[in-house]
C-alpha cells in the first residue's frame, strides 16, 4: 500500500469517526468544496481522483488537532509508506483521545457533539478507542453527567454488554445489547428505566463496546500531555 492509498484509508476513518459519516462535513471543517473531498476519497484507479499532498495532508491533521505525520501511520502506531515524518507515538499508550461530548435524551438516545477537545489519562488495548464526555441525567446513576465513557471499537461485543450503536437511520444510543432468539438485536436501558429496543441486525450501522467509565479527573488537556 503506497503512502497516498495509506492517507485516503485515514481520511475515510476521519470522516467516520469525527464528521458522522458525512463527506460534506468533512469539506467544511478543512475549508473545501465536497466535491474536492469527494475526489480525495476516490479508490485508485477512479476517473477524477485527487491524491492528497503532504500540504493537504497537514491542513487536515491541523483542522482535526491530529498529531503531525497521523495520516501516514498505520493503526498499530508504526510508520507506513513514509518514515521521515515526526509523530508522538508514546503519547498514546495511556492516553485515549476525547472526541466529542455525548448529551443523554430521555429514552437512552444520544445526540453526538464531535470535536477534539483533549485525552482521557487511562490505558486501552484498543488503538482507536476514544472517549466522549456524557453530559444529562438519563443513565444516573450508572453514568453521572460529567463523567467520559471510554468506546472500543474493535473489541468483540458480546450479549450483556454495554454499548454504543448508531442505526442506519442515524439514531445514538448507549444500552445493554442482548440478542432475540429471531437473532435480532435487543438494546436495553443501563438503568432499567425504559422498555428494551429491538432491532433487526442490518438496521444496527455500528456497535462499539463501552469499555470504562471514569471521572473527569481523568481528562487531560491537549496542551497539558506530556510528551515522553
Amino acid at each position: 500500500m503506497d503512502k497516498y492509498e495509506q492517507r485516503r484509508l485515514r481520511l475515510i476513518e476521519i470522516r467516520d469517526r469525527f464528521c458522522n459519516g458525512k463527506a460534506s462535513e468533512l469539506a467544511r471543517r478543512i475549508e473545501r468544496e465536497p466535491s474536492y473531498v469527494s475526489r480525495m476519497l476516490y479508490p485508485e484507479g477512479k476517473s477524477g481522483k485527487k491524491r492528497i499532498a503532504d500540504d493537504m495532508m497537514e491542513l487536515i491533521e491541523k483542522s482535526f488537532n491530529l498529531p503531525r505525520g497521523w495520516m501516514d501511520m498505520l493503526a498499530d502506531g508504526k510508520a507506513g509508506a513514509t518514515d521521515h515524518l515526526e509523530f508522538a507515538g508514546n503519547v498514546r499508550a495511556g492516553f485515549v483521545p476525547v472526541i466529542g461530548e455525548a448529551v443523554l435524551g430521555v429514552d437512552g438516545s444520544v445526540d453526538m457533539i464531535e470535536f477534539r477537545s483533549g485525552w482521557l489519562s487511562i490505558y486501552s488495548g484498543d488503538n482507536d478507542a476514544y472517549g466522549l464526555k456524557v453530559k444529562g441525567d438519563s443513565m444516573w446513576p450508572r453514568i453521572q453527567s460529567g463523567e467520559y465513557v471510554v468506546i472500543e471499537p474493535n473489541t468483540p461485543v458480546h450479549p450483556g454488554d454495554e454499548v454504543f450503536v448508531r442505526t442506519k437511520d442515524g439514531h445514538n444510543m448507549i444500552k445493554i445489547m442482548n440478542k432475540t432468539r429471531d437473532g435480532d438485536y435487543q438494546f436495553s436501558s443501563i438503568n432499567s428505566d425504559h422498555r428494551p429496543i429491538t432491532l433487526p441486525v442490518e438496521e444496527v450501522d455500528k456497535m462499539h463496546f463501552v469499555s470504562a467509565i471514569v471521572k473527569h479527573t481523568r481528562y487531560v488537556d491537549q496542551d497539558d500531555l506530556p510528551k515522553v
